[in-house]
C-alpha cells in the first residue's frame, strides 16, 4: 500500500470513527454480568497462627488475604459436600457382553 493510499485510509477510519462517537444504537448491547463486591471480614487469630499462615503464603507465593480466602472456601466446600445429591451406578453384565461380542467376531472371521 503506497503512503498515500494509507493516509487516504486513515482519513476513512477517523471519518468513520467520528460519525459513530456518542451515540448509543438501542438494542446493539448486552448486559454484563453484575459483580458481587468483596466484603471486608475482621477477624482475631493468634499471633503464632498468623506467622504459620505467613511462612505458608509466602511458600505458595500468594498473599496472607489469599490463603485464608482459599481456606474459608475449602470449609464451606466440605460443609456442603454432603448436602450436594449424588448418585452412583453399578454396570453389569459388561464382561459377558464383551465375551459374547468378541467370540461373534472369531467367528465371523473364520
Amino acid at each position: 500500500m503506497t503512503e498515500e493510499h494509507l493516509h487516504d485510509e486513515e482519513i476513512r477510519q477517523a471519518a468513520k470513527a467520528e460519525v459513530g462517537a456518542g451515540k448509543v444504537v438501542p438494542g446493539s448491547g448486552r448486559r454484563g454480568k453484575s459483580r458481587r463486591l468483596a466484603q471486608m471480614v475482621s477477624v482475631r487469630l493468634d499471633g503464632e497462627l498468623v506467622g504459620k499462615l505467613r511462612v505458608v503464603a509466602k511458600e505458595r507465593n500468594v498473599t496472607l488475604s489469599d490463603l485464608l480466602r482459599e481456606g474459608a472456601e475449602l470449609i464451606v466446600e466440605d460443609e456442603y459436600a454432603g448436602v450436594q445429591p449424588q448418585a452412583s451406578f453399578t454396570i453389569t453384565g459388561a464382561q459377558d457382553a464383551l465375551r459374547r461380542t468378541t467370540s461373534e467376531r472369531e467367528l465371523a472371521a473364520h
